[in-house]
């Protein structure tokens, strides 16, 4: 007799069907085993797969005489002529095939959890590496070539950096600041007058920030990790229904106009002032020189 290997498709379950109870068990055991073999299931109370694969004989309760499984007798089983019940050969192979499904499934879904756990476990690794490496201050490398004294001295006297309103707002301010001059030489914003910064919190550490432009919209700032980004802040400056960058350049460059205004009309008044004084001297030098030539003469 030639032997073969069977293949056991698990791809025909569904995938969580190992969770099914009562039912839906049921119905899909109905595919499988054919809906008197299920009702032979639902009379013994096997509600799941894993009830069912735990059972060492469904068949078994045939044996008892019992006139509630007369009718389910008449169905699965061939009776002999000496009254003995047998069950039919292709139920019982097709109710096997369906256990021989559920372990299958059962070892497809251990299988897969355990190489599940280990791509995290190792994606966790590899995050957890990555994040100690690129967040290493630069102080710790160089506390790696002091002694170890002095290094528990740096250690235990390095200060902590208080993230409360002020922080926020100095940070804000001073992040403006540096975006003016990058953007133009002749941009100054101040705060309170070109623009007004709300802080607004919760408790000691959760801040929301809100920007009101000169020109009278608002801008809400987004936080990331402990700082708030001005991004919002900049687009909206640059936009063409923003008039505070433009009005800002305008006063600057004036202010400087007149500055230099000032400055040449005062080297001008010098000049004059100067030139007069050389004039009235001049007389004074000639009528001198007349007074000595007469002296010698005499």
């Amino acid at each position: 007799m030639t032997t073969f290997k069977r293949r056991i498709n698990t791809s025909l379950l569904p995938d969580d069907f190992l969770s099914y109870t009562d039912a839906k068990f049921y119905n899909v055991a109905k595919h499988f085993i054919g809906e008197s073999a299920s009702e032979l299931l639902e009379i013994q109370s096997i509600r799941s797969p894993d009830s069912l694969i735990l059972i060492s004989d469904v068949f078994a309760i045939l044996d008892i005489k019992c006139a509630a499984l007369n009718s389910l007798k008449e169905k699965l089983c061939l009776k002999s002529d000496d009254d003995i019940y047998i069950v039919k050969p292709g139920i019982k192979s097709s109710m096997n095939y369906f256990c021989e499904l559920i372990i299958q499934k059962k070892d497809e879904d251990i299988k897969l959890s355990r190489k599940q756990n280990k791509r995290y476990t190792s994606v966790v690794l590899a995050i957890n590496t990555d994040s100690s490496i690129t967040t290493e201050p630069s102080s710790s490398r160089q506390q790696q070539l002091l002694p170890s004294n002095t290094t528990n001295i740096v250690q235990s006297s390095a200060p902590t950096m208080l993230v409360n309103e002020s922080y926020h707002r100095s940070f804000i301010t001073n992040s403006i600041s540096n975006w003016c001059q990058k953007y133009s030489s002749k941009l100054l914003l101040t705060e309170g007058v070109d623009y007004h910064l709300f802080l607004i919190t919760s408790s000691d550490t959760n801040f929301t920030a809100t920007i009101r432009c000169k020109c009278g919209s608002k801008i809400a700032l987004v936080k990331f990790q402990k700082n708030f980004q001005l991004s919002n802040f900049y687009k909206h400056l640059v936009s063409l229904s923003c008039t505070t960058v433009k009005k800002s350049k305008r006063i600057t460059t004036s202010n400087k106009s007149v500055a230099n205004e000032n400055d040449s009309r005062g080297s001008i008044s010098v000049t004059s002032h100067e030139e007069s004084g050389l004039k009235r001297s001049a007389p004074c030098d000639a009528a001198k020189k007349k007074r000595a030539y007469q002296t010698h003469s005499k």
